[in-house]
């Protein structure tokens, strides 16, 4: 039932990145622990992401593994290329679903299970999710992920999302619960009691922001509920005991603090660059770079740091940057960002 997410959710942590080695460490200790389902990457995002997907995949751990990506064929064509599964997420803007519809039909032709995310549900009438649902069921994809991206949702309204869905249709649905307001956990365990086939999941909840539910939490419900005993749990805090590691070493026990809800900071920290591209859904100002950066990110960072820079050198500036942060395991600072644009120019 559960979907690790650290390899990916935990690579938009604020302050934090993992180096490929990291990355493939730990996917060995999470799939060691009796996770069998987990989304390791965002293989179109950098090279890097693509390798460690195709060597997660080779080392045979976890069930079933799923790249990111957009509802774009380019995107699809890299995901099926590393051998996993895709998992396609749409636009937080959608101009034409049409299209859309297309792509995932074409993902749908790869031999993949295919998943597709849903935008923040919390956006939307209940009958336009189950609409969507139904016409993802009709095409072919395996399963719908739900997300409460900006973790506005509390356990009722979640219960009443996820049960009128599985009341509609049989497609399976992955609740993805973010835990801005500290709900990610309650609302996780919500979904599960309204029939969610799968819940993601992140070691200390780390993620986008302030992350998503606790990996460890969440399988200690099933396990007391007799849900899923398929996890050791000695083995899941040795998982816990690496991430712990790495955590102190790149950014500090401030982590700890900074990623309360509410209280913290990193709940106005932003990593991903699909997000910094929809500014109108995500207002957050403050970024943390790493491989996951994309062009308006920088291109914003520049700008508040007053460093001018060439139009046609601003894809090259971004590359520098991801292949900089993959090769270090660290998310980049303002200056690295400054140094290598001028590096560039």
């Amino acid at each position: 039932m559960i979907t690790d997410d650290t390899l990916r959710e935990g690579m938009q942590t604020p302050g934090f990145s993992f180096s490929p080695l990291e990355k493939i460490e730990l996917a060995g200790l999470i799939s060691g622990a009796g996770i069998k389902r987990a989304l390791v990457s965002y293989p179109p995002a950098h090279k890097s992401e693509f390798d460690v997907t195709s060597d997660i995949v080779k080392k045979g751990y976890f069930s079933e593994v799923f790249g990111l990506g957009r509802t774009l064929k380019p995107d699809i064509d890299i995901i099926a290329e590393t051998g996993a599964n895709i998992s396609l997420h749409l636009p937080f803007k959608i101009d034409n679903m049409d299209a859309i519809i297309e792509n995932i039909k074409y993902a749908c032709t790869k031999g993949k299970a295919v998943e597709i995310g849903f935008v923040d549900i919390d956006m939307f009438d209940i009958n336009e999710i189950i609409k969507f649902c139904k016409k993802m069921e009709e095409i072919g994809v395996d399963a719908v992920q739900l997300p409460d991206t900006r973790g506005a949702l509390d356990p009722g309204k979640m219960w009443n999302i996820i049960h009128s869905v599985k009341k509609e249709t049989k497609i399976k649905i992955e609740a993805h619960c973010h835990n801005d307001h500290g709900m990610a956990v309650a609302n996780s365990t919500s979904a599960i009691s309204a029939g969610a086939d799968y819940v993601d999941t992140t070691i200390f909840g780390t993620g986008e922001r302030n992350g998503i539910a606790d990996s460890i939490t969440v399988a200690e419900y099933l396990a007391r509920n007799d849900i899923e005993e398929s996890i050791n749990f000695d083995k899941l805090k040795t998982a816990y005991n690496y991430m712990y590691n790495l955590i102190v070493k790149k950014i500090g026990m401030k982590f700890f603090v900074d990623n309360l809800p509410v209280y913290g900071t990193n709940s106005g920290i932003q990593t991903a660059g699909t997000h910094v591209a929809y500014g109108s859904v995500f207002g957050e100002k403050n970024y943390s770079v790493n491989v996951y950066t994309g062009k308006k990110m920088i291109m914003e960072i520049l700008k508040t740091n007053g460093v001018s820079y060439d139009d046609k050198n601003l894809e090259k500036i971004v590359m520098r940057i991801k292949d900089e942060s993959a090769t270090r395991g660290e998310v980049l600072t303002v200056n690295d960002i400054i140094r290598i644009a001028g590096e560039i120019a």
